[in-house]
């Protein structure tokens, strides 16, 4: 795609997602079970009820807004309700509204129940903003990009449903074969059914699988101290597989990317010296691990510290020792992130010694 008309097409992705963005805004009547009424107070009324402070010195309000909220559709459409909304600045388990919000609403008996604000434009004007950069970056390979992560979710939307469906039975084999699948449609539809593909996917499988093997293995070494399960956020299921099934998770997305990275670069540069040795193609390969390496397992660090950054801060403020705050809030996530580091450091050596086979080919000629 010529770099002008790539421009060109990212602007129109761009205003044709503002126009959906803009649909989906004031969309109503499309909702199966709640309905849509906006706030139609200029400034919302609101008023301090009390000040609260708990035994930890920790400082609240509980607030009052009083709120016109028309109704757009259904049986009540056109029809203006007045409501009462109690709620604390913290908004930790209440809603703030404010003026101008769309909100869902529940209507049962002439009463009028107060739901959550719409957002789903939000999501629809994140989409767009994402699709028309990538489009502006890459180009055609949008659309394997937009398939490829389109798949992964259906994918993984059907290995929760049989994994529900199961009762988590076999949620270890069951995530370890989505991790298999998952890997090969990326990268099939990504780079096309080729042997640098092939490559790439048996480097990432033998990181994933050969550095969740040894973890496991020292875990079990270990008695598993010190790996309070019951501390996640888990349902009715075994704790401890669902912990494992997200490892194996957060391990590829990880794993795949460092892969991916190695074996293009040692593909190009083979593709360029022909007469390159296997001990220069190792010590490259050795030097594009020492680069990637570091980001990636900041890149860890960093996610997991911001997912755990709000529970941990309630902890401490709740007067809970640094120990205890870590072992509720970030023992999982940071015995997971040893992991993924595991995995990125294997990786390098798999990605590395897998590309010794693309050497062997492309001097045999028969790539």
């Amino acid at each position: 795609m010529k770099f002008k008309k790539r421009y060109l097409f990212a602007l129109l992705a761009l205003i044709i997602g503002i126009a959906l963005t803009a649909a989906t805004y004031f969309a109503v009547g499309i909702y199966q079970k709640d309905n849509i009424a906006v706030i139609t107070d200029a400034k919302i009324a609101d008023r301090l009820v009390e000040k609260n402070k708990d035994v930890y010195n920790n400082q609240d309000e509980t607030r009052e807004q009083t709120i016109h909220v028309k109704v757009l559709d259904g049986p009540y459409k056109g029809k203006t309700f007045v409501e009462k909304n109690v709620y604390y600045p913290s908004q930790l388990v209440t809603q703030k509204y404010r003026a101008g919000d769309r909100i869902f609403v529940s209507i049962k008996k002439g009463k009028l129940a107060l739901g959550n604000p719409k957002r789903d434009w939000v999501l629809v004007l994140v989409v767009t903003i994402t699709v028309a950069l990538m489009i502006a970056l890459v180009g055609r390979h949008t659309i394997a990009l937009v398939v490829s992560m389109a798949l992964s979710w259906v994918i993984f939307y059907g290995v929760i449903l049989l994994d529900v469906k199961l009762n988590g039975a076999y949620i270890i084999l069951l995530f370890g074969a989505a991790d298999i699948i998952f890997s090969f449609i990326s990268l099939l539809i990504v780079q096309g059914f080729n042997k640098k593909m092939l490559v790439t996917w048996l480097a990432t499988i033998l990181g994933v699988f050969v550095s969740f093997l040894l973890c496991y293995i020292i875990m079990k070494l270990t008695g598993e101290t010190e790996m309070q399960y019951e501390t996640g956020d888990y349902a009715t299921q075994d704790p401890r597989g669902i912990f494992l099934a997200q490892t194996l998770l957060g391990v590829l997305g990880a794993v795949m990317d460092e892969a991916t990275d190695i074996v293009s670069s040692l593909y190009e540069v083979i593709k360029v010296k022909k007469d390159i040795t296997p001990k220069e193609l190792i010590n490259s390969g050795r030097n594009m691990g020492q680069e990637i390496m570091g980001p990636l397992i900041n890149v860890l660090l960093l996610i997991f510290i911001a997912e755990a950054l709000p529970m941990t801060i309630l902890y401490l403020r709740d007067n809970n020792s640094l120990s205890s705050a870590f072992g509720f809030t970030l023992s999982l996530g940071a015995t997971q992130t040893v992991i993924s580091a595991i995995s990125i450091v294997i990786t390098v050596v798999f990605a590395t010694g897998c590309s010794l086979l693309l050497l062997r080919d492309q001097r045999g000629g028969k790539l």
